[in-house]
């Protein structure tokens, strides 16, 4: 059996640490991974301003032809020991589609192995990163409401579950019960979200999940993306799954499942 670790960060990631992308090869290559697929964020679209204090959700764009290098180096370094693949985890953004697009459309290689995930959704009249920190979440949850956050997410996520971006659509789609993150700490009475509904749309439109295992090291949550019952459920559909850590740090790679 094929071991794949498709959700992995690199130092072009500007929360993330500055190991080397070699380093997160090394590190698959003593764990046993056969595949290795580097996801890393890609540039937020133009036009679209970070929520984020820090205004590190993304990588930059003048970093994306030397990730992109870097990667295939390592691919070619590495033949025949770990597969190395080098994609980008892209944001569905409503209202940017037509910027996503053309990124997609110019790194066409790098989007057949890249991911499609929503970090930002429309709350109380701007942009919130949904899993920016759990005292952000608190705080956006008290001024607009837990269930608004739930329920816009969920939108969001329905269209992203529509392939937007047709034949150069990420085939993955990330980690779909993201809005979950922090919910051991605070959770709407009632679920709004049609977390069937987005399921059955990710399999009609021939989607990969994202089985993303960063849930379990996060403590308002220690549960996989998606969740178990998810997971189920995404079998009887027929939806294929993909293994990832979703790795900011070497050591985090194959987390969860190695």
């Amino acid at each position: 059996m094929t071991i794949i670790d498709g959700h992995v960060h690199s130092p072009y990631c500007p929360h993330g640490t500055g190991a080397a992308m070699e380093e997160y090869v090394n590190e698959a290559e003593r764990k046993g991974i056969d595949v290795l697929v580097f996801t890393e964020h890609a540039p937020l679209p133009e036009g679209f301003t970070d929520p984020v204090p820090e205004k590190d959700s993304a990588m930059r764009p003048e970093d994306v032809r030397a990730y992109l290098e870097e990667g295939a180096r390592l691919r070619r370094e590495y033949a025949g020991r770990v597969d190395v693949r080098c994609g980008f985890e892209v944001d569905y953004i409503e209202g940017f589609e037509e910027e996503t697009r053309r990124f997609l459309e110019e790194h066409r290689e790098a989007a057949a192995h890249s991911i499609l995930s929503v970090h930002f959704i429309q709350a109380g009249g701007s942009w919130f990163c949904l899993d920016y920190s759990a005292d952000a979440f608190a705080e956006k949850a008290e001024e607009v409401g837990v269930e608004h956050l739930y329920d816009a997410y969920g939108k969001a996520m329905e269209k992203a579950a529509e392939m937007p971006f047709g034949e150069v659509n990420p085939p993955v789609l990330g980690h779909i019960n993201l809005i979950h993150k922090f919910r051991r700490r605070i959770k709407p009475v009632a679920d709004p979200v049609n977390w069937a509904g987005i399921l059955e749309k990710a399999a009609a439109s021939g989607y990969v999940l994202d089985f993303n295992h960063a849930g379990l090291r996060k403590p308002d949550y220690a549960e996989t993306y998606p969740e178990p019952w998810m997971v189920e459920e995404a079998h009887r559909l027929g939806l294929n799954m993909q293994t990832g850590s979703d790795a900011h740090s070497p050591e985090d790679v194959g987390s969860g499942f190695i």
